[in-house]
């Protein structure tokens, strides 16, 4: 009997040790991981192969930009639909500076010689924190950085760290409801006292899609100001590659913009709406006057400028599959069409099968602005 209990221990311990192993190269191990959730899937359309639900929309026939002169008019529009029919591009907004220490979990990098905060007050009383973290030797270009939900922006360490060492200063950002970026208690008319966190800003303000793009543009104001940059790009991550390309497409001063799982235009969303229906990318007035692939268009053409997006093929979260390359003949067809000099381009990361900015990625980010 002692002898069978310790029988039974020895292979409950060795089916213990086996499950911990699976579990480690299952979620641990890229290559291990891919090929754990392609065996995984639902069906052969989560990471595969194209629905061909997607195939009947041309998207050539959804881009009304045609010309210089359409994609001015779309500009004019995508201004009014951020800031009001009467409102206007905030370019002279200025943001409160101060020296601060490093903020949290950053404050062992490498290279970084100075950290200052932005301060900046958007309206109901919210205000957007705007790290800029500045190398020992800057090479006179400004690399935003903007992160999305669930977390904040200290966990682009590496990003930033790659940035720091190239001798780029970075002005990082939190989504707003993240980090200091709060929303006190409000009294609106119409709805009394509210906090609205979570998006709900959406609801209770005019004009709401200020309170994601406006910091981007008044951080670029802060920085032509202080005359120290040359060029100014963006990278974005998740919710935060959404803000990066709106705010591309509406402040022509950002030349270079990345954006890794910042969504795909709505008719690619469609029947898979979970994780991928964040209210603001869903704002009707916003998508009505532009929708997303004129946005790509706007924040894609110009001299030197370029948008490239990046996007995880087993994405565990959303905006999987390689469903972006359907969308990027028609993007860069009108991108030539303008004859702007910009370029537009779709990457399909496969080294992983998580939410997150790879290495891979980081290395194809750097590589081509340089």
């Amino acid at each position: 009997m002692k002898r069978l209990g310790i029988t039974m221990l020895v292979s409950f311990a060795m089916l213990a040790a086996i499950g911990g192993v699976g579990y480690y190269l299952t979620h641990s191990v890229d290559s291990v991981r891919v090929w754990y959730k392609r065996w995984k899937a639902a069906d052969v359309y989560m990471y595969e192969e194209v629905h061909h639900r997607y195939l009947k929309t041309d998207p050539s026939t959804l881009i009304s930009i045609r010309d210089s002169q359409s994609r001015s008019a779309k500009h004019r529009a995508l201004i009014h639909a951020i800031w009001g029919e009467k409102g206007v591009f905030p370019l002279k907004r200025s943001a409160e500076i101060s020296e601060v220490a490093a903020p949290p979990g950053l404050a062992n990098l490498d290279g970084l010689a100075k950290t200052e905060r932005l301060r900046i007050p958007i309206d109901y009383g919210y205000a957007s924190y705007v790290y800029i973290l500045g190398p020992v030797t800057p090479n006179g270009r400004l690399f935003l950085y903007h992160h999305g939900y669930a977390g904040e922006f200290a966990q682009a360490a590496e990003f930033i760290q790659r940035a720091l060492k190239a001798g780029d200063t970075v002005a990082a950002f939190n989504y707003p409801g993240y980090g200091e970026n709060q929303f006190p208690a409000h009294y609106f008319k119409k709805f009394g006292w509210q906090a609205p966190t979570w998006d709900r800003i959406l609801t209770f303000a005019d004009n709401p899609i200020r309170f994601y793009v406006e910091p981007v543009v008044v951080t670029l104001n802060y920085a032509v100001k202080s005359k120290l940059y040359a060029h100014f790009d963006i990278a974005g991550f998740s919710a935060g590659g959404w803000i990066a390309g709106l705010a591309a497409a509406v402040d022509r001063r950002l030349r270079h913009v990345f954006t890794i799982s910042g969504g795909y235009p709505l008719y690619l969303r469609a029947g898979a709406e979970v994780n991928q229906s964040a209210p603001p990318q869903y704002y009707g007035p916003l998508l009505r006057s532009v929708n997303y692939l004129d946005q790509y268009v706007l924040a894609a053409s110009g001299p030197g400028r370029r948008l490239i997006q990046i996007f995880n093929r087993f994405d565990r979260c959303c905006f999987r599959n390689t469903l972006g390359k359907l969308y990027e003949p028609a993007v860069r067809a009108a991108v030539d069409r303008v004859d702007s000099g910009g370029a537009f381009l779709v990457l399909i990361d496969e080294s992983h099968a998580d939410h997150k900015v790879s290495s891979w990625a980081l290395d194809r980010i750097f590589a081509y602005r340089n």
